[in-house]
């Protein structure tokens, strides 16, 4: 073999090298689009959730840490690699993505690491959802409840809304992680969301009578609540709205008084 075809063979190593590396590349670009937290679905009339995009979503959330000692939302998440089932040939459907966890971090606006009571800026937690492949152009869609505060940060938090009087705006960041049932390793490009955090923002509401029983005393005690009929009323999470002293066990002074 002489130089000329040595080199010649050479280089055609090294560029099959490069393109298996923009093969790669482009890969791990594809992994983060294939998998995708669309929006934060809202929670209306009774609080419940319909996973679709066509249903209503909020842009931010409202937290009483007064009433909260963590925060969690509906997150909508998206599916686009494409079907790999086929009956024909008893192919077994492989691009179904199980949820197994979230990765958060929060921020002040301008983007610093707020650092919770425990001292760390971000938490890994575990969800769960079957996210279906798409049809067509269409991405296929789940819900998944995530952990956008935890506790150890809402106390943080907290102590900065009573202290400054005024709500603690953050972002809330989630990356999503799923595993196909082909065993495809995918996650989602971060996801940002804006929360606004207060202290004692909701109507607290004391009702008759007295001592604002919790229902669940009633029930082993009947005589203990008296004649507490009327239904209990409140506000669905992410949103400041009313509280009603029964579902506190005691009269909103009194709970304030130890927050």
């Amino acid at each position: 073999m002489n130089a000329t075809s040595g080199l010649a063979r050479r280089l055609c190593a090294l560029a099959m090298l490069t393109a298996a590396g923009g093969l790669l590349a482009s890969a791990c670009a594809d992994n983060e689009s294939s998998l995708f937290v669309r929006m934060r679905m809202a929670r209306t009339g009774d609080c419940t959730v319909t996973c679709s995009p066509d249903e209503e979503f909020w842009t931010a959330d409202s937290v009483d840490s007064a009433y909260r000692n963590s925060h969690s939302a509906t997150l909508l998440v998206g599916n686009q690699i494409v079907r790999r089932g086929d009956s024909d040939v008893l192919r077994t459907e492989t691009s179904r993505v199980q949820l197994y966890e979230a990765e958060v971090r929060i921020t002040d606006i301008a983007g610093n690491p707020v650092e919770g009571a425990d001292g760390a800026s971000g938490y890994v937690v575990p969800v769960t959802g079957i996210v279906d492949p798409g049809s067509s152009d269409e991405a296929g869609y789940n819900c998944t409840e995530v952990l956008l505060i935890d506790g150890a940060t809402m106390d943080v938090l907290r102590d900065q809304a009573r202290a400054s009087g005024r709500p603690v705006e953050v972002i809330s960041t989630v990356l999503v992680r799923g595993r196909t049932l082909g065993g495809q390793e995918v996650e989602t490009a971060e996801w940002s969301y804006p929360i606004q955090v207060c202290f004692n923002c909701s109507a607290c509401i004391n009702t008759d009578p007295p001592d604002c029983c919790n229902p669940a005393t009633a029930e082993n005690d009947p005589d203990a609540c008296g004649d507490v009929d009327k239904e209990i009323v409140g506000s669905c999470s992410g949103q400041v709205g009313v509280v009603d002293c029964r579902t506190l066990g005691k009269s909103c002074g009194d709970y304030l008084a130890e927050r």
